[in-house]
């Protein structure tokens, strides 16, 4: 859970971050082209892009195919070292980020609740503004549930009708446009990314082209107002710091900026349109841009195999392993408790959906049922069940995390009973040198895809089925990598091909297939493995 919170907001800070800077670069062409009110607008990328990073990621299937990488034991001690050193950095990471978040809060409730309350009684006037007993940052727009334009106790005599009326429309304009609701939601941006430098340099931007829109509006309803709404600018002063959700007439930004846009001719109803579009366009590509440089999640084709990175603890022991296995196929695990008790599993894969898998089966000691866990898993994430047993039954914890992906695509398959009919004579496999017995004197059969080359050589060993044991599909594998296969024909000529062979390594007589042959396999392989034919 800390994990995924600390990576989505990684990732939502990378995304907002490249889309405020980018507003940065582009703000004066947009200011000079579109207008301030189309710059203005431009700032609703940075919450898209953020939504953007959240939305599931786009699916992509991963390749995989690596000889020998089925069933390899990890070093569990290890990784379980290394796992809980992660979880308690994760764990420090999310306290420190909660706690600046909680006192940037407080900081900007702060600097609210000061500015309120430093306007002392508001009395109405009867025009719909409200007038205050000092003059601090005002005119401005306060109350985000309930907006009142509030003004300077020297309204009157400071500013002359036609001023008056030009601040009211001014602030009447932020009120409509809705811009306390969109103050308090960067606040809220403010406090989430409070470690980002960047977010609290948009933020003042963002208030500055806040300003310049409604200058901008104002101006477009009363056209030949220009050096009266000047003037009413130079007669405010902001004796204090703005407040974090208010709007102010004397807007914290250089006033040069704000009087030399005056001059300029706002956009006609076209331009506008035209800004329109161009900024719903940056929007969907920025949008559109955080959600496609997420990392793929692997998509589950189905018949391509799941990766299963699973970690088994039963009765203080821990073994992990790394598995890949077919959607509907059983795998198998083993190990020994703390006690030296050994220990096996045997597990199912199946796909529910696109996104989630189900994982089912059972642990068995010495032939006794310890649990049957069922999980049902979101593809790419951890999971894991607990069960602390009872009647006797050692407790046992099982955390995995189940990929999907997808194999090359392989050369035209045929089994090695289809590869010997095309060849120019019966293979003989009893020819092969059988892999070695592994001390363990584990049984199992070992499945292995096998691409066999024109001159007879096996370039490629992949495990199609493990045997549930690692040294017994190693020592398939290994003795496969040197084997020499007659290749397949086709109108007479030697052509690349893959083959399907089990290896089957058992104590005992095997249960099916021909006893000639397998005398035949056992007479060269004075260690008891052999091989079987499908």
């Amino acid at each position: 859970m800390n994990s995924e919170l600390l990576r989505l907001l990684l990732a939502t800070t990378l995304a907002t971050s490249a889309v405020m800077v980018l507003l940065h670069l582009l703000r004066a062409p947009l200011l000079r082209t579109l207008g301030a009110g189309a710059t203005h607008a431009s700032w609703a990328c940075v919450p898209i892009a953020a939504l953007a990073v959240l939305l599931p990621a786009r699916e992509a299937p991963a390749e995989w195919g690596a000889a020998g990488m089925v069933m390899m034991p990890m070093r569990a001690a290890n990784a379980v070292a290394v796992a809980a050193r992660a979880t308690a950095w994760e764990t420090l990471a999310l306290a420190i980020w909660l706690g600046g978040m909680a006192l940037t809060a407080a900081w900007l409730w702060r600097r609210q609740r000061g500015f309120v309350r430093g306007l002392g009684e508001l009395r109405g006037r009867g025009d719909g503004l409200w007038r205050a007993e000092t003059a601090h940052g005002l005119p401005a727009v306060i109350g985000l549930f309930r907006a009142r334009i509030v003004v300077p106790p020297d309204f009157d005599s400071r500013y002359g009708a036609r001023e008056r009326h030009l601040i009211a429309c001014h602030e009447r304009l932020h009120v409509r446009r809705g811009d306390l609701l969109a103050n308090a939601f960067v606040s809220a941006l403010r406090c989430v990314y409070w470690f980002n430098p960047v977010i609290h340099l948009a933020a003042r931007r963002f208030r500055i082209d806040q300003e310049l829109a409604c200058d901008e509006g104002v101006i477009r309803r009363h056209p030949d107002a220009r050096r009266t709404y000047g003037e009413a600018m130079l007669k405010a002063q902001l004796a204090s710091g703005p407040a974090p959700i208010a709007c102010h007439w004397p807007a914290p930004h250089p006033l040069k900026e704000r009087i030399t846009l005056l001059g300029r001719t706002p956009p006609s109803a076209r331009r506008r349109a035209l800004a329109a579009l161009l900024v719903t366009a940056m929007a969907g590509a920025a949008g559109y841009g955080a959600w496609a440089a997420q990392p793929a999640t692997p998509a589950v084709v189905p018949g391509t195999p799941y990766r299963v990175a699973m970690n088994v603890r039963l009765d203080g022991a821990t073994h992990a392993f790394d598995i890949r296995e077919r959607p509907g196929n059983a795998f198998a695990v083993s190990g020994t408790t703390d006690g030296g008790a050994t220990w096996q599993g045997v597990f199912r894969i199946e796909a529910t959906d696109g996104a989630h898998a189900r994982v089912s089966g059972g642990i068995e000691i010495a032939g006794k049922p310890v649990a049957r866990p069922v999980l049902v898993v979101e593809l790419g994430k951890p999971s894991g069940i607990r069960i602390d047993g009872g009647g006797g039954a050692p407790p046992l914890a099982i955390e995995l995390t189940v990929t999907g992906g997808s194999m090359p695509a392989p050369a035209p398959v045929r089994d090695a009973r289809a590869v010997q009919g095309t060849g120019p004579r019966r293979f003989d496999w009893s020819k092969l040198a059988p892999p070695r017995y592994p001390p363990s004197l584990h049984e199992g059969t070992v499945v292995m895809r096998l691409d066999v080359g024109t001159d007879g050589r096996v370039t490629r060993v992949d495990l199609e089925r493990s045997s549930g044991f690692d040294d017994l599909d190693q020592a398939a594998m290994a003795a496969a990598r040197g084997w020499y296969i007659e290749p397949a024909t086709e109108a007479g000529r030697a052509v690349a091909s893959t083959v399907r062979v089990p290896v089957e390594f058992s104590l005992d007589e095997p249960r099916t297939g021909a006893r000639e042959e397998n005398r035949a396999r056992e007479a060269s392989a004075p260690d008891g493995s052999r091989m079987a034919r499908r």
